[in-house]
C-alpha cells in the first residue's frame, strides 16, 4: 500500500512522540512521590495511540468541506502566539511540528485548508470589531488577550458557544472548570482547550537556582511542595533570610548583588490566585458580584509586600527581566512555563528547578495557578455562515491537539527538555492540575483582579482598605454593566 507523504510524515511523529514517553517511563526517576504524581497523566497520553480508547475519540461526522479555508486570529505581541496555532512547514522542533502536523491532519480529514492565522495589531482589536460590526467575517475563531476578548464578548459580537452541536466542553481536551468560570446565566462565550501551545505553557511557575537553593537553603523545595507545606509564610521564611551584597560597597543594587526574589509587577496578581482568593464569586441570583474584600486578602497584601517590597533582597517591578536569574544571582525568579521549552534558560549555567507558587496555608486544599494569564481564550464570531462547520472543526482542533501538540509540548518539551530533573516534572502536573480563572479576569477591565500588580507591584504599598475603597465603585459598576448586558443578550 502506498503511503502518502504527509501520512508517512504522521505516522513518524507519531512513532516519535511514543518512542519519547516510553524512554521517559523507563529512566530512573527521583522519589516515589514525584512518580506517583506523574502516573496518571503520562497514562493519559499513552492511551492517545490506543484506537479501542473511546475517551479519545471526538465522535464528529465525516465532512467534506471542499477545500474551506478556515481562518484563526490571534494576537501579536509574541511570536510563540500564532507559532503555536500555526506553522507553514516542519521545522525540526517538536513543538512547532506537533502544531504543523496537527493542521495536516484536520487538512486530510475535512478536506480543507488552515488558513496563516491573522494577527491584530499588537492587543488591539478593533480591526476585529470593526469588521464583524460591519458584517464580515474575517476569522472562524478569535484567539486575542482574554481581556479584550471580553471586551468583544460585551460587544455581543461573540457567539454562545453552547449553541454550537458539535462543542462537548466534558471531553478531556476543554479545561470545564475554566469555561464554568467565565460562564454566566448559562452561556459560554469563551473556551479554553488544547487548540494551541499557549494553553499549556502560559501558566505561571517559580523557578529556583538550584546551586544557590542546594548552597543556601536547608529545605528541599520539591519536598516542602509534596507535603503540602509550601505556603506563603514558608516562602517569606526562606526569602528573608536569602541576600547578599556582592562586591562588598555597601549599597544593595540589582544589577551587581545576590538577590531572594526577583519578579516582574505584572506576575503578582498570580499570587491573589495562587493563594485561593477569587475577586468575585456567583450569587444566588447567578451573578457575578466582589468577593475580595476579605481579612484572607488583607493578609495576602501583607504577606506579599513584606516578601517582595520591604525586604531588601527582594526586586519588583515593570523592568525586571529574567537577566539576574539566568547570571545565577537570584534564587526564586516568577515566570511562564514557555520560556521553558525555548531556548531562554538553555544557555543558563547553573542548573534551576521548577515549583508552584505557594498556598496561603496548609489547610487550602491544593496549589492552584491562573490558567488563562496571558494564553488563549477563544472566542468565535457570532456573525458566520457555517456554524455547524465551526463547531466541528474547532472540536477537532482541540481533540487533535489533545493527542499531538500536548504531548510534544508537556511529555517531551517540558518535562524531558525543560525541566532539568525529574522532580520539576512532577511540580508540572500538579501546577497544570490547579489552573483555575475568575469571571473579573475578562469583565472588570484591570481592576481589582489585579489588586498584587498595582497596589503591591507597582505602586509599593501594603495599603489594601485604601486601595480597594478607591476601587470598589468602579468595579462593581463595570460587572454590573457586564451583567445587564448578558441579560439582554440572553433575552
Amino acid at each position: 500500500m502506498k503511503i502518502g507523504t504527509k501520512k508517512l510524515s504522521l505516522l513518524l511523529f507519531a512513532i516519535i512522540v511514543f518512542s519519547a514517553i516510553a524512554l521517559s517511563l523507563c529512566a530512573c526517576g527521583g522519589s516515589d512521590s514525584a512518580a506517583e504524581v506523574t502516573t496518571a497523566d503520562t497514562a493519559a497520553v499513552e492511551s492517545s495511540d490506543d484506537p479501542a480508547d473511546t475517551e479519545l475519540k471526538d465522535n464528529l461526522p465525516e465532512k467534506d468541506y471542499k477545500g474551506y479555508a478556515f481562518k484563526t486570529y490571534c494576537r501579536s505581541c509574541c511570536p510563540s502566539h500564532k507559532n503555536g496555532l500555526w506553522q507553514e512547514a516542519e521545522t525540526g522542533d517538536v513543538v512547532d511540528d506537533s502544531v504543523y502536523r496537527r493542521n495536516v491532519t484536520l487538512e486530510e480529514r475535512f478536506n480543507i485548508v488552515m488558513a496563516e492565522t491573522m494577527l491584530s495589531e499588537g492587543e488591539d482589536v478593533s480591526a476585529l470589531a470593526n469588521s464583524l460590526l460591519a458584517g464580515d467575517c474575517i476569522t472562524d475563531i478569535a484567539i486575542p488577550h482574554f481581556r479584550f476578548l471580553g471586551d468583544l464578548v460585551l460587544q455581543g459580537l461573540m457567539v454562545d458557544l453552547n449553541e454550537l452541536e458539535y462543542l462537548d466542553f466534558d471531553r478531556l481536551w476543554w479545561n470545564k472548570k475554566l469555561i464554568d468560570n467565565y460562564s454566566i446565566f448559562g452561556k459560554s462565550y469563551t473556551c479554553y482547550g488544547t487548540v494551541d501551545v499557549d494553553n499549556i505553557t502560559d501558566v505561571a511557575i517559580i523557578l529556583f537556582n538550584k546551586r544557590l537553593a542546594e548552597n543556601y537553603c536547608t529545605d528541599n523545595f520539591y519536598d516542602l511542595v509534596l507535603d503540602g507545606s509550601w505556603t506563603i509564610d514558608k516562602m517569606s521564611q526562606i526569602v528573608r533570610t536569602f541576600g547578599e551584597d556582592l562586591n562588598g560597597d555597601g549599597a544593595i543594587k540589582f544589577q551587581d548583588d545576590l538577590f531572594a526574589f526577583t519578579a516582574n509587577a505584572g506576575f503578582m496578581f498570580q499570587f491573589q490566585v495562587a493563594m485561593d482568593q477569587p475577586t468575585t464569586a456567583i450569587n444566588d441570583a447567578g451573578e457575578p458580584e466582589l468577593c475580595i474584600n476579605t481579612e484572607r486578602m488583607v493578609n495576602i497584601v501583607n504577606k506579599m509586600y513584606d516578601m517582595v517590597v520591604a525586604y531588601e533582597y527582594s526586586e519588583v517591578s515593570n523592568d525586571v527581566s529574567n537577566a539576574a536569574f539566568i547570571a545565577g544571582r537570584s534564587l526564586f525568579y516568577v515566570d511562564k512555563l514557555s520560556p521553558c521549552i525555548t531556548e531562554t534558560f538553555r544557555d543558563m549555567t547553573d542548573d534551576y528547578g521548577i515549583i508552584p507558587l505557594p498556598k496561603y496555608d496548609e489547610d487550602q486544599d491544593e496549589y492552584l495557578s491562573h490558567a488563562s494569564a496571558h494564553s488563549n481564550l477563544i472566542g468565535v464570531p457570532m456573525i458566520n455562515p457555517d456554524f455547524e462547520r465551526v463547531g466541528i472543526i474547532l472540536e477537532a482542533m482541540a481533540s487533535e491537539g489533545y493527542k499531538t501538540i500536548r504531548p510534544a509540548v508537556y511529555d517531551i518539551a517540558l518535562k524531558q527538555k525543560g525541566a532539568r530533573d525529574n522532580d520539576s516534572s512532577a511540580m508540572i502536573d500538579i501546577i497544570m492540575a490547579g489552573r483555575t480563572g475568575d469571571f473579573a479576569d475578562l469583565y472588570d477591565e484591570w481592576g481589582l483582579v489585579y489588586t498584587l500588580d498595582h497596589l503591591v507591584g507597582r505602586q509599593q504599598k501594603n495599603t489594601f482598605a485604601s486601595f480597594y475603597a478607591s476601587n470598589e465603585a468602579a468595579s462593581v459598576k463595570r460587572l454590573k454593566n457586564a451583567v445587564e448586558l448578558f441579560k439582554g443578550i440572553t433575552e
